[in-house]
Formats: C-alpha cells, sequence, structure tokens
C-alpha cells in the first residue's frame, strides 16, 4: 500500500517473498516438497554447508526478495532487524549462528530474485503507451481522472504454472449491441436499475470491497489520492486472520501464503490476458452513452477493461485454496478494511466472503453480472487446480 502497487504489480510483490521462504522451510522439513521443477523454470535453492537456524533463514530470504520488489525498502529493514533483534535474545546471543542464518537467508533469495528478473516485467515497463481502440464495444477511459489503460502489456508476464497445455478456458462475453432487445443493453440496465436502488447494505459491501489501492478524492478546488490495500493484500489480511486464530505451524503457513499469493498471480495474469484480449466497454460509458449521459457508479470505476472482472478472478481463486488448505468449516471475521473506518464483516466461510467480494462490483456499478460470475469460477477453477497438481505439504 505505502507504493501505490497497481493491483497485478501487487501480485508479485506477495508472491516471490513467500515462495522464497517455503523454499527454505522445505530444507528444514522433508514433508515438504520444493516448488523446483513444478513451477516453470524454477530450480532448487542449494542446502546449507552450516548449521542454520532455517526458520530466520525463511525469514530473511522473505525480506531479501521483497526489498528487490519494493520502494519502501526500509519497511521490510526494520522489520528484518526487529525479527533478528527478537532471535537473538530467545537464542542466547548466538551471533555465530544469526550471521551464518542470515546469510543462508540472503543466498536462497538471491536465486528466486534471479527467477524473478526473467518474468518479463523489467520488459512490460519499456513498451510503448496502450492505443485506444475506436470500436463501439471497446474500453474507454471513465472520469474523474480519466486514466491511461493500467498495465496493457500485463499478459506477457510469465506464468509460473499454466501455458497451452493447462490454462483455465476462456469464457466468451456477450457481442456489444445498442438495440434494447439485446442481451448487452438488458445487462447495462440491470447495473443502472441497481444504482437506483442502492440501499446502505449494499453501499457498505461495496465499500468494504472496493480494494482500490489510488482512488481520487476532491476537496473543494484541491484534488488528492487516497491510498488503500489491493485486492490480493485483502485477501492475503484474511489469510493472516487464519493462520493466527489457528495457531498453524510455520510449516502450514508457508504452504498457506505460498499457494494463496500464488494463486493470486495466476488469477490476475490470467484475468488481464482476457480483459485486454476483449477489451470491453465498461457500464459507465455504456450508459453514459445510451441509457443515462450524467450517471455515475457508485465507486470509481477502474482505468482499464471491464471482461472479466479481476475481483471475482482473485477472489475465486484465493478463496478456493484457502477452504481446500484450511480445515472446514470455518467462520471468521475480515477486520480488514477497519485502517479505513469501515466496520468488520463476519462470514460463514471463505466462499461466502467471494461471493460478496464478487457481486460488490455490481453493487458499486463497474461490472456487468457476466464479468463476475466468469471472473468467480475461472478463479475457483484456477485454485483447485494449484492445489491439486502442486504437492506442497
Amino acid at each position: 500500500m505505502e507504493d501505490l502497487f497497481t493491483p497485478p504489480v501487487a501480485t508479485r510483490v506477495h508472491v516471490y517473498p513467500n515462495i522464497a521462504a517455503y523454499e527454505v522451510l522445505c530444507k528444514k522439513n522433508k514433508n515438504m516438497t520444493s516448488l523446483a521443477g513444478q513451477l516453470k523454470q524454477f530450480t532448487e535453492i542449494p542446502d546449507a554447508t552450516v548449521t542454520v537456524d532455517y526458520s530466520l533463514s525463511a525469514c530473511v530470504a522473505f525480506t531479501t526478495v521483497a526489498k528487490k520488489l519494493v520502494y519502501s525498502e526500509f519497511l521490510i529493514n526494520d522489520f528484518e532487524n526487529s525479527e533478528c533483534t527478537a532471535w537473538l535474545k530467545i537464542n542466547n546471543k548466538d551471533s555465530a549462528l544469526l550471521k551464518a542464518s542470515i546469510a543462508y537467508g540472503r543466498l536462497a533469495g538471491q536465486q528466486v530474485i534471479t527467477y524473478l528478473l526473467k518474468d518479463n516485467y523489467g520488459y512490460t515497463r519499456t513498451l510503448e503507451r496502450y492505443v485506444l481502440s475506436d470500436s463501439l464495444g471497446a474500453w474507454q477511459p471513465t472520469g474523474p481522472n480519466y486514466a491511461n489503460a493500467l498495465e496493457p502489456n500485463w499478459p506477457i508476464i510469465r506464468s509460473m504454472v499454466f501455458d497451452s497445455t493447462n490454462r483455465i478456458k476462456s469464457i466468451p462475453k456477450c457481442a456489444y449491441s445498442e438495440d434494447k432487445n439485446s442481451e448487452c443493453y438488458k445487462l447495462a440496465m440491470e447495473v443502472y436499475n441497481q444504482s437506483q436502488h442502492l440501499d446502505s447494505t449494499k453501499k457498505l459491501i461495496a465499500s468494504f470491497w472496493d480494494c482500490n489501492p489510488n482512488i481520487l478524492r476532491a476537496s473543494g478546488h484541491f484534488t488528492y489520492f487516497e491510498h488503500r490495500i489491493s485486492p490480493a493484500g485483502h485477501w492475503i489480511g484474511i489469510a493472516c486472520e487464519a493462520v493466527k486464530n489457528l495457531n498453524l505451524d510455520e510449516y502450514k503457513t508457508a504452504q498457506v501464503f505460498t499457494l494463496t499469493t500464488l494463486a493470486e498471480f495466476e488469477a490476475i495474469l490470467f484475468c488481464w490476458t482476457e480483459k485486454y484480449a476483449y477489451n470491453s466497454i465498461r457500464p459507465e460509458t455504456y450508459i453514459n452513452r445510451l441509457i443515462a449521459p450524467t450517471w455515475t457508479p457508485f465507486i470509481e470505476t477502474p482505468p482499464f477493461p471491464e471482461y472479466t472482472s479481476g475481483h471475482s478472478s482473485i477472489s475465486g481463486a484465493a478463496s478456493t485454496v484457502l477452504m481446500l488448505l484450511i480445515p472446514q468449516p470455518y467462520s471468521f471475521t475480515d477486520s480488514t478494511e477497519m485502517y479505513i473506518d469501515l466496520p468488520a464483516r463476519t462470514f460463514n466461510s471463505f466462499k461466502e466472503a467471494a461471493d460478496e467480494a464478487s457481486i460488490s462490483r455490481f453493487y458499486g456499478g463497474i461490472h456487468f453480472m457476466p464479468a463476475l460470475n466468469n471472473g468467480l469460477k475461472q478463479g475457483r477453477e484456477l485454485g483447485s487446480y494449484l492445489v491439486a497438481h502442486l504437492k506442497t505439504l
């Protein structure tokens, strides 16, 4: 949140440090299976040549990779230093073991850094700005700031799991039409009619799951951006609460965070590929054009194509992984958004939370229903695939 990463970039920031920590713990617990040979182009980290505290090394591997991915390195340094200081107190000031453990964590982290530097992210930063289509059904920028298309080149980021042989199937969207009897028009009317009867409960749900990292606010003639947690970050918050509430050990915790963040990374990659392949118009543009010229949605329309829904894809994937890894039944209270004074919400299951996250985008007025339903379906399929096919613990 501190560094204003876009939702796709945030998933990248989350996944690689968790992979690094997981791989170190594999050296400590032989019941864990390395992701080497399971993730594309990923190789196993070397064994430690001296005695180390693998738990501390895992922490250092995590922070080593994290510092490569964020701008606010000082925050990661502060965390690492506090962990090392606490470790020294517990372990009788064994500075030799501390030094060896840090060195091994750095070694593991550097190997993961070498891996992440080959995922095409750097190349996407060099490409030219997105060129808008003049097709009637194509995405167009919307207010209040009419931002350029966000991460249009994300589809060329390397998938760590999927290729043409196992890729989640695309679900075609309805054809663009301005005919009042068409499915396209009816879907837009659904969004518009819903917005005219938006009660306080639905507004709260839309706000709770908004997770817009960079909302434009206005106060008189002054405008400013309000920084918030990303959709992926929200689900990591849910995972954090679950592992704490259940008092899971470090191995299970590493499995949960690694597969959850990997699911988010792969889900957003698939979703962004769909978004820029279909290049679909947003409800705000369609409704302004054909139904109500001055209409605006309850929440800000994000600057990228509509189909499918990123929130739905991430929520479907993350919730499925959590449901498959966390003992069921499991109900929980989600306090992730309390930092912006939104009340905690209680859910009977991860699935129920994902369903609400998805429909929140309809309440917010920024998605047609098929983008939500299909994004959720594809996310769940992706999450199930990861848990079924990746050997971890």
